[in-house]
């Protein structure tokens, strides 16, 4: 990929790649050299679109990552868009497999291990767009109680609490471990959670 240098709108998506790959690879000692030449662009375009350094494309892979949920995410909602029970476990399938997968968890633990050190970026994380999948099922929610078929004092705050069943109790041990969770304990983790909130909400 070296060799495959290109106009300068289209390196980003392609130093995100790399940075990804390389982080995972090689952890927070990969040299920003090496996430160039496999980008196949040079260091000075590579600070041209992450000015802040390594720490900055570490944030920004972060959310270049995460964005891969997003096509199976619209997907599931579409094809689920007036059944809710299958429409949660979507969500659920969806978050889950992304989350407690072990690239993810991995990046996530390099992230925590920068963030301990440098908490100023923290603040720069949470300006990226990582509450879509919050706001998406936030949306579905309202809509389902605009049509009368939930009960509930506030669609953000229950899709919230939603989501972090589905993410469950064995989530930060899975970062700890560095191991993927079971997937027959995450589906039945789903279901108890589907579940639960539709006999909370008196789903109709």
């Amino acid at each position: 990929m070296a060799n495959q240098r290109g106009r300068p709108m289209k390196a980003r998506p392609r130093i995100l790649q790399a940075a990804c790959d390389l982080f995972l690879e090689q952890g927070l000692d990969v040299s920003l050299d090496t996430i160039a030449a496999t980008a196949g662009t040079s260091r000075p375009t590579l600070y041209s679109h992450f000015p802040g350094g390594k720490d900055s494309l570490l944030v920004e892979a972060f959310s270049f990552l995460n964005a891969r949920m997003q096509p199976s995410l619209r997907q599931m909602m579409a094809d689920n868009a007036d059944d809710l029970p299958a429409l949660l476990l979507g969500f659920a399938k969806v978050v889950q497999e992304h989350f407690y997968a072990p690239a993810h968890i991995h990046f996530q633990r390099l992230l925590i291990q920068v963030l301990v050190q440098k908490p100023e970026l923290y603040a720069t994380l949470k300006q990226r767009p990582t509450g879509r999948v919050l706001q998406a099922l936030a949306e579905r929610l309202t809509q389902y109680q605009a049509q009368g078929r939930v009960q509930l004092d506030n669609p953000q705050l229950q899709a919230t609490a939603f989501l972090g069943a589905i993410m469950g109790y064995p989530f930060p041990g899975a970062l700890i471990d560095q191991q993927p969770l079971d997937r027959d304990v995450l589906e039945s983790l789903a279901h108890s959670a589907v579940t639960s909130f539709l006999i909370a909400w008196r789903y109709q």
